[in-house]
């Protein structure tokens, strides 16, 4: 059975969830942005730039970039969502990416929670994931206020090349262990004030290339996350998982507790493991070469 679609019956489009604009607080206009990921051959972009009220970081509205789409490149309506209440960071703000978002959604005010927050844009038709949960240390009890999110950025490039505060691994993993069937996003955070685009990306097995289509995909985990590994395969046949990706030194099992499975080694394209006494509810796959770059599997569940 195929965990994640095959790419001989289905096309995968490259995008990015998470980036800005000088709608907030990004150095490049909507068009200048669009033009870096169309010359780095994505298929689409997410301008989530920040909404919230009376501060010159952020924006009130929803950005409307709908009539920038073509044929082979589309943006979808996104923001990262702000309220009060987070530990560990100035302000005390939340961020929470949503994707697919409509343009009418409201700013939260002064007394809305994260949960929510997170609720009301999971209402509204989007795809929403916890942001960067290393970068402004988020607690369990945090975590666990969020966990009906549809998924948790594992990777964010701007805050890794930023501050070596990019990963949500232990978010992740923490949220599995409660029984949460969280998804992994990559994402870059984009801002263009360095480079920090091209760095974090997923790809998604759509039906087309149009918003609907790509955020279908999204919410049932048909997509997988990178920074520069590609996975052409995975499979699942009586507990015996086989992955083929490009040349890496590490392809690894996580699952329940502290259980894992690896092989490493040199160019391993093919990779296969038992499963059938693996003693864990679920499982995912995160591979790594020797240029430090990753691919993660969104989580399997038994």
């Amino acid at each position: 059975m195929d965990l994640l679609p095959s790419k001989n019956t289905h096309k995968y489009f490259r995008g990015n969830l998470h980036g800005h604009s000088d709608h907030s607080d990004g150095a490049l206009n909507p068009k200048e942005v669009i033009k870096k990921y169309q010359e780095l051959s994505y298929d689409f972009t997410c301008l989530s730039d920040h909404l919230w009220k009376g501060s010159k970081f952020a924006a009130e509205t929803v950005l409307d970039i709908k009539n920038l789409n073509q044929t082979d490149f589309i943006t979808i309506p996104s923001a990262e969502l702000h309220c009060r209440g987070k530990k560990y960071i100035r302000d005390g703000l939340w961020h929470i990416v949503a994707n697919g978002l409509p343009l009418d959604f409201k700013c939260a005010d002064e007394e809305e929670t994260a949960s929510h927050l997170v609720q009301r844009a999971i209402d509204a038709g989007a795809f929403v994931t916890i942001a960067h949960p290393e970068w402004y240390s988020l607690t369990f009890d945090e975590c666990l206020s969020v966990s009906h999110a549809h998924g948790v950025e594992v990777y964010n490039h701007s805050c890794h090349i930023e501050a070596q505060r990019g990963f949500g691994t232990a978010t992740v993993d923490y949220l599995l262990q409660e029984n949460n069937k969280i998804f992994l996003t990559a994402t870059d955070d984009s801002h263009f004030k360095m480079k920090d685009f091209g760095g974090g990306w997923v790809m998604v097995a759509a039906d087309n290339l149009s918003e609907i289509s790509i955020l279908n995909a999204l919410k049932n985990g048909q997509y997988y996350s990178s920074t520069g590994v590609e996975i052409f395969e995975f499979q699942i046949n009586n507990r015996k998982v086989t992955i083929r990706c490009s040349p890496s030194n590490q392809v690894c099992i996580v699952g329940q507790g502290a259980k894992s499975m690896s092989q490493n080694g040199k160019n391993i394209t093919n990779a296969e493991f038992d499963l059938i006494d693996y003693p864990s509810d679920w499982f995912r796959v995160s591979i790594a070469n020797d240029s430090g770059k990753f691919a993660w599997t969104n989580p399997i569940w038994f």
